[in-house]
C-alpha cells in the first residue's frame, strides 16, 4: 500500500512539472533558430570598450541584441582594414585564417545565420602601406587567367568544405559571398565611366568559379544539418534602371548563384516619405529579381537586402551634414517594412559599431552602438524586434502546434509594434 502510495505521488508530481512546461518547449530550438530577416553587421569598427577583438566583441554585441545572425569579413585585409587581430605570415587561405583565434571564436559562437565576404588569399597582392587599391584585391581586371581561376576555385573549395566538416551537425547556415560587386567591376570608383568589356568577362568568370566551388564541396563532402550557399552583391542600381553596363545589367543574367545581395544605397538613400521608400526600393528590387534565373532548389525569394543605412554625420554632396538618430530610425523601420513586404530574406542594417571616419576624423555615425557605448534608437528597434518576433512564434506555436512559414512571419512581423 505504501508503495502504491509513493507511486501515486510520484506520478502526481510528474504530471504537475509537465503540464506546467509551456506547450511549445518541443519548438524551442526551432524558434531560436528561425531566421527572423532583420540584422546587422561588423566589418572595420574605429573603435571598442574591452580587450577582445572588435571581431569578437562586436559578434558578442550583435548576440546580444537578439540577432542569431552574424555577417563579416575574411580576408587578407583581416588585420589591418577589417579587424584589429594580429597579423600572422603563416595564414595564406581563408582556411587557414577560420582556425585563427578570433575568426573561430565567432565562427563557434551560437549564430544561426553566417554571411561572410569571401576574398582569396591566392589573388592578394599586398597594398603600399596605408593604401587601399582594390586592384590588389582581385584578379579578374582586363579578364581571368586560369591560373587565378584554379586558384580562386581550390581556395574556395577548401574553405567551403572546412565548414561543411567542421560545422556538420549544428544546424549553422552559411552564405559565402563578395562586397559590393560594381566597385569591383569599377575599381576606380569612377561610375561615370562605361564599365570594361574584358573586366565583365573576367567578373563573370570569377563568380561562376567561387559558385562552382561551393557547389562541389557540398557535393564532395559528408555533411549534416549544415547548410552552404553563395552569394552575389550588386549596388548601382540606378545605373541598371538606366539600361548601363553594370553587374545586375552585365553579369547577373549570365551566372546563376544561390542568393543575390543588394547593397542598397541607390535606392533608399533617396525617398523622402515612406511611400517614396516603398516605391522606389520595390522597383529596384523587382528590377534587379527580373535579371536573376530560377533556382528550383532553393524556396523562396533569393534577393536581399545586405546593407542599407545612413550615417548620423555627412560626407557627400548628396548628404544632410547631421542627421538626427530618431529621423534613421524612422527611415530603417520603412526599409524594413517594405523589404519584409517583398520577401527578401534578409534585412542588414549598416553596422553595429562605425566605421567610417569624416576629414575631421569622427565618427560619421553607421552605428547601432555609438563610440560613448550609448545604444540608438534604432538598437532598440531591432532588439524589440526580436522580443516581439519571439512571442509571436511562441503564441503561434502554442495555437497552432506548428512553426509558421517565412511568409506568415513576414506578414506578421510587418505589423509589430516595433517597427511602429
Amino acid at each position: 500500500m505504501r508503495k502504491i502510495l509513493v507511486l501515486t505521488i510520484l506520478f502526481s508530481f510528474a504530471a504537475i512539472v509537465f503540464a506546467g512546461k509551456p506547450k511549445t518547449c518541443k519548438f524551442e530550438k526551432q524558434i531560436e533558430g528561425f531566421n527572423y530577416v532583420v540584422g546587422t553587421q561588423t566589418v572595420g569598427a574605429k573603435y571598442k570598450f574591452t580587450n577582445e577583438t572588435n571581431l569578437v566583441e562586436t559578434a558578442k554585441a550583435i548576440r546580444e541584441m537578439g540577432s542569431n545572425l552574424l555577417k563579416f569579413s575574411m580576408s587578407p585585409r583581416y588585420w589591418w582594414e577589417n579587424y584589429d587581430i594580429p597579423k600572422d605570415e603563416k595564414i595564406t587561405s581563408l582556411e587557414m585564417l577560420a582556425h585563427e583565434k578570433s575568426m573561430k571564436q565567432v565562427l563557434d559562437m551560437d549564430f544561426k545565420y553566417y554571411q561572410i565576404w569571401s576574398y582569396e588569399f591566392s589573388h592578394y597582392t599586398p597594398e603600399p602601406p596605408g593604401q587601399k587599391k582594390d586592384e590588389n584585391q582581385i584578379k579578374f581586371i582586363g579578364g581571368m587567367s586560369d591560373a587565378h581561376a584554379d586558384a580562386s576555385y581550390r581556395e574556395m573549395y577548401d574553405f567551403a568544405a572546412y565548414l561543411l566538416k567542421t560545422y556538420s551537425g549544428t544546424g549553422k547556415v552559411f552564405l559565402l559571398g563578395n562586397w559590393e560587386g560594381d566597385w569591383h567591376l569599377r575599381w576606380d570608383y569612377d561610375r561615370s565611366k562605361p564599365a570594361d568589356p574584358k573586366t565583365i568577362e573576367g567578373m563573370t568568370r570569377w563568380f561562376q568559379v567561387r559558385q562552382k566551388a561551393v557547389e562541389d564541396a557540398k557535393r564532395d563532402v559528408k555533411h549534416k544539418n549544415v547548410e552552404m550557399y553563395y552569394y552575389v552583391e550588386v549596388n548601382l542600381s540606378d545605373l541598371a534602371l538606366a539600361g548601363k553596363d553594370c553587374v545586375i545589367n552585365s553579369i547577373l543574367p549570365k551566372v546563376n548563384p544561390d542568393y543575390v545581395s543588394f547593397s542598397s544605397y541607390t535606392a533608399t538613400n533617396p525617398p523622402t516619405t515612406e511611400a517614396e521608400m516603398d516605391k522606389t526600393l520595390t522597383e529596384h528590387l523587382n528590377y534587379i529579381e527580373s535579371k536573376m534565373q530560377p533556382k528550383p532548389t532553393i524556396k523562396g525569394k533569393r534577393l536581399f537586402i545586405g546593407e542599407y543605412g545612413w550615417p548620423e554625420i555627412g560626407f557627400y554632396s548628396n548628404e544632410p551634414a547631421y542627421r538626427p538618430v530618431d529621423e534613421v530610425d524612422k527611415r530603417a523601420k520603412w526599409v524594413m517594412k517594405t523589404a519584409l513586404k517583398w520577401g527578401c530574406p534578409y534585412i542588414l542594417w549598416w553596422e553595429m559599431y562605425n566605421n567610417e571616419l569624416s576629414k575631421e576624423g569622427k565618427n560619421r555615425g553607421f552605428w547601432l552602438i555609438n563610440d560613448k557605448g550609448e545604444k540608438t534608437p534604432l538598437y532598440y528597434t531591432h532588439q524589440n524586434f526580436y522580443t516581439e518576433s519571439k512571442k509571436w512564434m511562441k503564441d503561434f506555436v502554442a495555437k497552432n502546434k506548428k512553426m509558421p512559414t517565412d511568409d506568415q512571419f513576414r506578414k506578421a512581423a510587418m505589423g509589430f509594434k516595433a517597427l511602429k
